[in-house]
């Protein structure tokens, strides 16, 4: 049976996740040798305002870029959050930073509640890597992309310099063994 999972990334201008849905992207389709496209919007000014990136993945030919309904959605601030709630299929996974307020629009959904900030400081780690953060939580949740595709797609983007720290903010939400938090 074919299948198409659409994935929207969604925060403020400062957290990268762009960058973040576009490593999904390239895993996908370069290492894991799915259909994939990525497409974003993002406000004028370069940070604090509102940014969203959607990633489709599928078996299949991908006939439109856009997402019409979500299936993951990764939200870092209350904004974003409200923006995208009522675009979560019936059977979507959220990933919401612990500081959003949500009602009871996700009770029957899988919920994630992550502390990133503090996930990242407790671990060591880099705040400007949030992004890859996000994603490596993602990627430990769904089974979408292997994990070493996104690995090799994180050292493709970045300069081996950075590369480790790269790597390190990745294990650290792949590692964190997240459980929804309404089940």
């Amino acid at each position: 049976m074919a299948y198409k999972y659409s994935i929207t990334f969604s925060g403020a201008g400062g957290h990268q996740l762009i960058q973040a849905a576009r490593i999904l992207a390239e895993a996908a389709a370069i290492y894991d040798n799915k259909n994939a496209t990525e497409s974003c919007s993002y406000g004028p000014e370069a940070r604090g305002s509102s940014c969203r990136a959607e990633v489709i993945i599928s078996d299949v030919a991908i006939d439109y870029p856009k997402a019409d309904k979500i299936d993951f959605l990764i939200a870092l601030t209350q904004e974003a959050y409200d923006k995208h709630k009522n675009d979560l299929r019936s059977e979507a996974t959220a990933i919401i930073d612990k500081e959003v307020r949500i009602g009871d629009e996700l009770e029957n959904r899988e919920l994630y509640r992550i502390a990133f900030m503090d996930i990242i400081t407790e671990q060591g780690g880099d705040p400007i890597t949030l992004n890859i953060v996000a994603l490596g939580i993602f990627a430990g949740i769904s089974s979408i992309v292997s994990d070493s595709s996104i690995r090799q797609a994180i050292m493709a983007r970045f300069p081996k310099k950075s590369e480790d720290m790269y790597l390190r903010a990745f294990d650290i939400g792949y590692n964190l063994n997240a459980q929804p938090s309404n089940k």
